[in-house]
């Protein structure tokens, strides 16, 4: 059972919402280069979308792939509730990822029996997720196999971010169980990627959200998670990565540094997992009470601008709410509200019961 002081509806929101604005600022410069990207947008970087006309914003597959490991935990969770049985999280999650794999691969939502009950969804419905937005290759051969990778029986040995960047849903669907959610963050990681490293920064993330949801500091979720993480073995190179953001941190406080791009990028790119983990702790940090200065940091660098963004936005989101996300990032998303409606269902976790009157939307939603 999750603890009593859950933070309130505001801070899941802005969880799922912070991090698909991070990104879609970061879309349109994930391959750029820092230089690049103040000769094209000026000094100060991007500040705002600019990928679309009428500066509006549209999230890649990090988001997309959040969306779709939501949709799988609440099914899992749902079906616990009303039937009893719990167990077959990792493969109602990998069956939502398949659906995710099926938007990469068609245009539209077309049902074929052979897919059934796979395609059977509502969210698989949404044609504005019918998007390749620079989908991970990893992800896709994964999937692609059919297999679902366990982190006794890796798939491949791929420690790629894609591991990292959808398991913001992990630590909120049942918030302060954080072992658990560590745990559960490394199997639905693994599903897709087989590097120790890989699935473990995906658990430290789990573990890290599911701690704020509670209302944990920042800094004390992170060594909650690192008590966890070196439980496990092969955890070191995770461990350095974690503790490299953590130095960094520390001398930005005690020396007064400036806040460049450079320091950032000393954590290396982004594009594997423990670098995105320790870069996106290292901006988290900084920037924790400031959602748009963090964000805007977090993308604005020679790395996986969007991943760091994504990853970010999800941290300053949950602690600060959303009254901290500018309005002119919040209206000017494309398919918002979808985002924002994964959120709420994540923070209520269940509307039906095998013993009482159930929400026959949710039943549709989550149990067809």
């Amino acid at each position: 059972m999750q603890r009593d002081n859950k933070l309130p509806l505001n801070n899941y929101v802005a969880c799922l919402l912070g991090g698909a604005i991070g990104d879609a600022l970061g879309a349109p410069i994930e391959f750029d280069s820092i230089n690049d990207i103040r000769t094209k947008y000026g000094s100060e970087g991007i500040i705002g979308y600019v990928e679309h006309p009428n500066a509006c914003g549209e999230f890649t597959d990090d988001t997309q792939m959040t969306l779709f490991t939501a949709e799988g935990l609440l099914r899992a969770y749902c079906r616990a509730s009303f039937k009893g049985i719990w167990g077959a999280v990792n493969q109602i999650s990998h069956e939502s990822l398949l659906r995710w794999l099926h938007t990469q691969e068609n245009s539209c939502y077309t049902p074929s029996e052979d897919w059934y009950p796979i395609l059977s969804n509502w969210l698989i419905q949404q044609n504005e997720l019918y998007k390749q937005r620079a989908p991970g290759n990893t992800c896709l051969a994964a999937l692609r196999s059919g297999v679902a990778g366990t982190m006794d029986k890796p798939i491949n040995n791929s420690k790629g971010c894609g591991t990292i960047m959808r398991m913001a849903p992990v630590g909120l669907i049942e918030p302060g169980k954080t072992e658990d959610n560590f745990k559960m963050g490394c199997e639905l990681s693994a599903i897709t990627h087989g590097h120790p490293t890989g699935y473990l920064s995906g658990g430290f993330f789990a573990a890290i959200i599911s701690e704020l949801a509670v209302g944990t500091k920042l800094n004390r979720a992170i060594d909650a998670a690192i008590g966890i993480l070196v439980r496990y073995n092969k955890h070191e190179e995770t461990f350095r990565a974690v503790e490299a953001a953590m130095d960094l941190y520390k001398s930005v406080v005690r020396e007064d540094l400036r806040i460049e791009p450079k320091l950032i990028e000393q954590l290396g790119e982004g594009w594997v997992a423990e670098e995105a983990l320790a870069m996106s702790l290292f901006v988290a940090l900084i920037f924790e009470n400031d959602f748009e200065q963090g964000v805007l940091y977090a993308v604005n660098h020679s790395g996986d601008s969007d991943s760091i963004g994504s990853i970010v936005g999800n941290i300053l989101g949950l602690i600060n709410g959303s009254m901290s996300i500018p309005n002119r990032w919040m209206y000017k998303l494309s398919a918002a509200n979808l985002v924002m409606e994964i959120a709420e269902d994540l923070y209520h976790q269940s509307k039906v019961s095998a013993y009482g009157e159930s929400d026959f939307r949710w039943v549709y939603k989550y149990l067809n």
